[in-house]
């Protein structure tokens, strides 16, 4: 439980650190003003040129393999609710780095995720062990 505790944390980190810095490449990039043709074309070049991007690109990529890692060790109905940290996470980092308002009903979201998480967190099983069951023996 301990290894697939370090990834998810560190997958959540990379994810939400990703999600900060293609926000961060989005305010600098400005709005998408429109569905024209042009404009998407435009907008999305801009984009593909902003190194805040393919930084929070490069980070996404590195939270995917993490989170395979993840899902290799535990099951899927502990493994998604701990990566419900993640809103927690990026609500505080978004209020530090990026001066994003959060208020009290936000707050009182979080701490409702936060308690969900850790009560979840004592209900580990192993993938693998007979509570595991696999999709191709319910088929």
């Amino acid at each position: 439980m301990r290894r697939a505790l370090a990834f998810v944390l560190a997958a959540t980190i990379c994810g939400c650190a990703g999600n900060l810095c293609l926000r961060q490449g989005m305010i600098a990039v400005g709005a998408l003003p429109g569905a024209a043709p042009a404009e998407l074309l435009a907008f999305f070049a801009a984009a593909a040129a902003n190194p805040w991007i393919w930084l929070g690109i490069a980070l996404e990529i590195a939270y995917s393999l993490l989170w395979l890692a993840v899902l290799s060790w535990s099951e899927i109905s502990w493994a998604v609710p701990m990566n419900a940290l993640e809103y927690a996470l990026a609500a505080a980092a978004a209020y530090a780095l990026l001066g994003e308002p959060v208020g009290p009903l936000r707050l009182a979201g979080i701490a409702l995720i936060c308690g969900g998480v850790a009560l979840l967190s004592g209900s580990w099983v192993q993938a693998g062990t007979a509570a595991d069951v696999s999709l191709t023996h319910r088929i």
